[in-house]
């Protein structure tokens, strides 16, 4: 597909290339990580709930049938949670290589379609500068996946900062995807560590790197905040009030948080016209990219329609449809 017939780019999707899942049943049972082969498969990695592979996770053309459902001209891929953090080191390492390769092949096998967002190992700090530089390098990924905790340490902590030196030095976008790491023990019913907790989770990080300075060090960095930044958007007036207020809120940033929303992208998972309204009248058009969350449960498989209905100006559309991911995933 041709860049100039692009209308619609989803920044939020995921899939489970072939070699990736082989890996996980080869050496996963041994940590805890296991593929059950059934009439339709089941994949289990520890810290997250049993994930059912039905055809788009895993099969191309299944994939390209759902996106033409949807409206979707474009999807970029990534891992979902748990990453690969769950993995020792070196296995950690051989599972981000399988999925970065999968993803480039399936990015090889339907052109225009998709593109590859790199997963990394980042229990293993050194072993992810290295396939950050390989997987942007060498197989042309349009960006960095990572999670917004990593076995319980959020991403400010200063044993992520060469990870964010080198998305700064490389200008490549990062997209955050939540853990089930906020308040787990009392959002284990009803679904909560997903419809509560990965919104929180997605707060809780973005805050925590305001307040660490990390933002005014790296000013360039491009961060994608999934679900519509979780609650982010609705407590700003209640962070710059607190800067204002407490001296330990000031110690590391000169400016107040919501200055620093000029580094976020917020994906359109809002499941609600209202929502997503608001999140456009806080940030901006220019700071919302389509996501889809496909092909799990909790998908939005009616976003772009969403979107469209919103009474939004042509151009105000285009940006949130397709104009900005572009630019993050340096389409043009």
């Amino acid at each position: 597909m041709r860049s100039q017939d692009i209308r619609t780019i989803d920044v939020h999707s995921h899939f489970f290339p072939a070699s990736f899942l082989q890996l996980v049943q080869e050496e996963g049972p041994r940590h805890g990580a296991r593929v059950e082969v059934r009439e339709v498969a089941l994949l289990a990695m520890p810290g997250h709930p049993q994930v059912r592979l039905i055809p788009p996770f895993v099969d191309v053309g299944a994939r390209v049938e759902a996106m033409d459902a949807m409206g979707i001209d474009v999807q970029a891929l990534s891992l979902p949670p748990p990453m690969v953090y769950w993995a020792p080191a070196d296995l950690g390492r051989e599972l981000a290589r399988a999925f970065n390769d999968g993803i480039l092949d399936v990015c090889r096998r339907v052109p225009g379609r998709f593109v590859g967002l790199a997963t990394l190992p980042l229990q293993d700090i050194d072993a992810s500068l290295e396939e950050m530089e390989r997987s942007v390098r060498d197989l042309g990924m349009r960006g960095i996946h990572v999670g917004a905790s990593v076995n319980g340490s959020y991403l400010d902590d200063p044993r992520f900062l060469p990870m964010w030196e080198l998305a700064h030095a490389l200008d490549v976008t990062v997209f955050t995807h939540p853990q089930i790491n906020v308040a787990r023990e009392v959002l284990d019913r009803h679904h909560l560590f997903n419809t509560l907790g990965f919104p929180m989770d997605t707060t809780v990080m973005a805050a925590r790197m305001i307040y660490s300075g990390l933002l005014e060090r790296l000013p360039k960095l491009r961060i994608v905040l999934a679900h519509g930044g979780g609650v982010l958007p609705y407590l700003l007036g209640r962070l710059d009030h607190s800067y204002s207020q407490r001296r330990e809120c000031q110690e590391a940033i000169p400016e107040p948080p919501s200055r620093y929303m000029r580094n976020f992208y917020f994906d359109t998972l809002t499941h609600s016209d209202a929502a997503l309204s608001f999140l456009i009248s806080v940030v901006g058009p220019n700071r919302i990219v389509l996501g889809t969350d496909a092909p799990f449960d909790m998908a939005d498989r009616s976003s772009v329609a969403r979107v469209r209905r919103l009474g939004l100006s042509q151009e105000m559309e285009s940006a949130v449809l397709k104009d900005t991911a572009c630019m993050l995933l340096k389409m043009k």
